[in-house]
């Protein structure tokens, strides 16, 4: 029996343990071939074993072959998966061992899967044994273009909201936002860290400026260049455009009169002001305007 990968004459599928987001699906292709000159009958088996915080959460696992056959899985219901299926003389057949983590699940949870192949005979046999680690994924946000930041906050804000009305119910209850990301060169999108995508796009519904997620996940190494600490003070010209949009004075139009790079301030005076003030803020408080 082999625990990685199975590559013999009459059988090839390789595993290997994984990390997946929660609802995300893995796919294992495997190819069975007779090498016998009549036909044979032949069964796949699966095993599993489960470490999970909640042991009502459920796994789900499909064997697609000519017909798609559908398992659920859980710490409370570790049923031996099997299915049989015959294959002509010098004939070949493909199947797909499909994994599907839960929605719900926690970080750290996972799964253990044991994998045999075997004709009826008894001739053939090999297998293998993986793990389904749940992970958090990165998801994409849409936003108005210049309510980048402000989603960002919002969306801090009612996370922490859903995080205290569900611990009154669940004690395990978890922020569902882990991290949020919404660098300047990127308009339009914000880039969170959760466990549950679909819990994210549940509490950010009625967020001004939030226009939806984009499907699939970001990959860390698509981003992380933004994540390279650059001065907020970056990009400004004295004399520039910008718009306010923390403080007091947010939402107001203001003119750039001098920049502390070392503070990472600027000093903006307010445009449309009867009286010309002069305004120190945070770099990170303005947003600069396209007309100069």
């Amino acid at each position: 029996m082999e625990n990685a990968e199975s590559q013999f004459e009459w059988v090839k599928f390789q595993v290997k343990d994984e990390t997946l987001g929660s609802d995300r699906t893995l796919d294992i292709p495997i190819l069975v071939k007779n090498i016998q000159s009549s036909k044979r009958r032949f069964r796949i088996s699966v095993v599993s074993e489960f470490k999970q915080v909640d042991k009502l959460v459920e796994w789900f696992l499909a064997i697609q072959d000519q017909k798609t056959k559908n398992f659920t899985l859980s710490p409370i219901d570790t049923i031996k998966v099997e299915d049989e299926f015959d294959v002509d003389a010098r004939k070949e057949r493909k199947l797909v061992l499909q994994i599907t983590s839960p929605k719900g699940g926690y970080q750290g949870d996972s799964a253990t899967f044991k994998v045999t192949i075997q004709s009826e005979d008894g001739i053939h046999k090999t297998g293998g044994q993986f793990t389904v680690q749940l992970n958090p994924v990165i998801m994409a946000l849409k936003t108005t273009v210049g309510n980048e930041y402000q989603v960002s906050k919002d969306l801090e804000r009612q996370s922490e909201k859903d995080k205290q009305e569900r611990l009154e119910r669940d004690p395990n209850a978890t922020n569902e936002v882990l991290a949020i990301m919404s660098p300047y060169e990127v308009k339009g999108y914000v880039f969170v860290e959760t466990m549950h995508p679909d819990r994210v796009s549940f509490i950010a519904k009625g967020i001004k400026g939030y226009k939806g997620s984009v499907e699939g996940d970001i990959k860390l190494e698509e981003i992380e260049h933004y994540l390279k600490p650059k001065p907020a003070v970056s990009g400004l010209e004295l004399g520039a455009f910008v718009e306010l949009i923390d403080g007091p004075f947010k939402g107001e139009k203001a003119k750039i009169v001098s920049i502390d790079s070392n503070k990472e301030e600027v000093t903006v005076q307010l445009v449309e002001s009867m009286v010309p003030i002069p305004v120190t803020v945070r770099a990170e408080a303005i947003r600069q305007l396209d007309n100069k």
